[in-house]
């Protein structure tokens, strides 16, 4: 079995039997996060304002080049 199906396992077997979709998804976001060396959450990746406008661009064209 794989590491990751070990650790998706794990949090359902310590989420509360009446959990949501919402409690399965935080759990799994938590398990994908970006850790440091020691296991801790690592800070999210701040990125400058002008580079997110420019992501949003690209993603944007790409999105309405779909629907042609």
């Amino acid at each position: 079995m794989t590491d990751v199906k070990r650790q998706v396992r794990a949090l359902l077997d310590r989420l509360p039997d009446d959990c949501t979709f919402a409690d399965v998804q935080r759990g799994i976001a938590m398990l994908m996060w970006p850790k440091r060396r020691d296991g801790s959450l690592a800070p999210p990746e701040r990125l400058e304002p002008e580079e997110v406008k420019r992501r949003l661009r690209e993603w944007l064209k790409s999105e309405s080049e779909k629907d042609k």
